[in-house]
C-alpha cells in the first residue's frame, strides 16, 4: 500500500487513481476512517454531490504543494496552472498534518 510522506513522517495510506477514476467518486468514511486519494492530471475538482467538504492539495511535478484548498459541497474549483497531480483527503487533514504551501510530498510504496 503506498504512504503519503512529508519529510519522511507518515501523513496517511493513499491510494493512487486516474482522472477517470475520479470523476463521480467521493470519499466516504468508513467508520471514522481517513480516506486520501492521489489523481493524476486533472483540471479541475469538485464536491457536487458530497454531503461533507474535502480537502484537496494541489501538487506541481516534484510533488511540491502549490496550493492547499477546502472545497464546501456543490463547489467547483480550476486547478491552478501547474498542477500535475491532486491530493484528495478529509476535511481537516491538510490543517492536521501541518503542511504548507512550498512543502514537498513524497509518494512511497
Amino acid at each position: 500500500m503506498p504512504w503519503l510522506l512529508l519529510e519522511e513522517k507518515v501523513l496517511s495510506s493513499i491510494e493512487i487513481g486516474s482522472n477517470e477514476s475520479f470523476v463521480g467518486q467521493s470519499l466516504h468514511r468508513r467508520g471514522g476512517s481517513e480516506e486520501t486519494q492521489l489523481i493524476m492530471s486533472t483540471k479541475l475538482v469538485h464536491t457536487f454531490r458530497r454531503v461533507e467538504s474535502e480537502d484537496f492539495i494541489f501538487l506541481d511535478e516534484s510533488f511540491k504543494i502549490l496550493e492547499i484548498k477546502t472545497l464546501t459541497p456543490s463547489r467547483i474549483k480550476f486547478s491552478p496552472l501547474r498542477t500535475k497531480s491532486i491530493v484528495k483527503t478529509n476535511e481537516g487533514n491538510a490543517l492536521r498534518w501541518d503542511v504548507q504551501v512550498d512543502d514537498i510530498l513524497e509518494i512511497r510504496l
